[in-house]
């Protein structure tokens, strides 16, 4: 190896030859084949008990702070429940602290109709006051945030109507009245619409009537009454709990006439029978059907590095969610000054794919001489620089084939809990970039100009 230390920077080049005879593993980076292009990084936006005096109150700037800087979320899950078509008063009630959560949660989901015609809307007949709580709590202060950091936020606004039997909304032109009327409110009060609609929250978790053409008809009505009010469409479905369940649920939204003129993303969760064969399936039909994919819940720690790892690989996904926002982060005994807040076991890993693979970026093709040693995943970012993300499993010496010449921070996780600083290493011809994990863990080399 030819190498210089400067000022803090090394300057590698290193002949293949000589490679060969003193690295552990070779990972080869080809520009030439690409895949997805990610939408962004996930987290829900969470609901306090008492939403008039959360628990989190003292550190939820710090928390934001850390979720946008430090862990690198861009994309936001916000819920609108059923019961917003209403003119009860009980959300706003419970919004002001009027009323305790166990009390409300009862009633969350109730819907009223507006009126008898699903092509005339009543704005008396609609409360969005939790949805306008999600907003001005989160939503806008996540998208300063990502405005301070040269970038924009993805909002998901994901439809919430968990219940058994028969309801108002599964009826397609009352379901596309609700997604119309929620998007004009979002337009009029805070001059911004969502991304992506997200078109049911599990529709497989309780016995009701949404079915995969029950969703495929709610889909062509919405997508229809968006597109006339002048607004973009684009859905997400079928966000099922059981990854078994996605495909056959997308082949009966398939069915349905107009229901793929705005589909955008496959999405899923991961609670269960997830496996790599089922998630190939997903991605094969995705490619097939000129659809993103999209993993968008695997809550309570599960979802860490190597899933994420598997979801992009194999899954081809483009956005991606194992947390709500509260859960990005634990505080200790001194949470009210936010200085505790510690990541999750799973987040100190995972933050390296996020801050490295920005929205935009696309993947490239990366081929590991020893996969059970090192799995690579290779990005071109919105630049044109290569960004690689490594899962190592053992303390190792890996040679990145086909670098570009330039700067390169190297930041490094390990899971043994050790420490070491990020570092910037110069190639000073195209060619391999040596890079060194005393342990096993996580490593991510981005160009340093991002």
């Amino acid at each position: 190896m030819i190498g210089t230390l400067l000022a803090g920077a090394v300057i590698v080049g290193v002949a293949i030859g000589q490679l060969l005879a003193s690295t552990d593993t070779l990972v080869t980076i080809n520009p030439q084949k690409s895949f997805q292009t990610i939408s962004g990084w996930e987290v829900t936006a969470d609901l306090a008990e008492n939403p008039a005096n959360p628990e989190w109150s003292a550190y939820r700037e710090t928390l934001m702070d850390k979720a946008v800087f430090d862990i690198g979320i861009n994309r936001i899950r916000l819920e609108v429940r059923s019961g917003a078509e209403t003119r009860s008063d009980v959300i706003t009630r419970f919004i002001r602290g009027e009323m305790s959560f166990d009390r409300w949660k009862g009633m969350r989901y109730d819907a009223e109709n507006d009126n008898d015609d699903p092509f005339t809307i009543n704005a008396a007949g609609f409360n969005f006051d939790e949805l306008d709580w999600h907003v001005r709590t989160t939503v806008l202060p996540m998208m300063e945030r990502l405005r301070q950091r040269g970038e924009r936020l993805m909002v998901n606004l994901c439809f919430v109507s968990f219940g058994d039997g028969k309801q108002l909304h599964t009826d397609p032109e009352e379901y596309a009245e609700f997604v119309l009327a929620t998007y004009q409110h979002l337009d009029q009060t805070f001059g911004f619409v969502p991304d992506i609609w997200e078109v049911m929250l599990e529709p497989d978790l309780d016995k009701n009537d949404w079915t995969g053409v029950a969703m495929g008809q709610a889909m062509a009505a919405a997508g229809r009454r968006l597109a006339e009010a002048g607004y973009q469409p684009a859905f997400a479905a079928p966000s099922v709990t059981d990854m078994a369940n996605t495909l056959s649920y997308a082949q009966d939204i398939l069915s349905v006439p107009g229901a793929t003129d705005y589909w955008r993303e496959l999405t899923y969760h991961r609670y269960r029978h997830a496996s790599p064969r089922t998630l190939d399936l997903i991605a094969v039909f995705a490619e097939h059907n000129n659809l993103q994919t999209g993993m968008l819940e695997w809550w309570f720690g599960n979802a860490d590095h190597k899933v994420l790892m598997e979801d992009l690989v194999v899954g081809n996904n483009s956005a991606w969610q194992g947390r709500a926002l509260i859960g990005l982060m634990r505080p200790g005994s001194k949470a009210e000054t936010g200085e505790t807040l510690q990541y999750q076991d799973e987040i100190r890993f995972n933050r390296l794919f996020f801050n490295a693979i920005r929205a935009g970026a696309v993947r490239i093709d990366a081929l590991s001489a020893d996969m059970r040693h090192v799995r690579p995943v290779a990005f071109r970012d919105t630049e044109g620089g290569i960004v690689v993300v490594m899962d190592v499993a053992s303390p190792s010496r890996i040679g990145l084939r086909t670098m570009p010449q330039g700067s390169y921070t190297v930041t490094y996780e390990f899971e043994d809990g050790g420490k070491r600083d990020s570092e910037t290493v110069f190639l000073g011809h195209p060619g391999v970039l040596d890079i060194t994990m005393p342990s096993a863990g996580v490593v991510s080399v981005v160009p340093s100009s991002n």
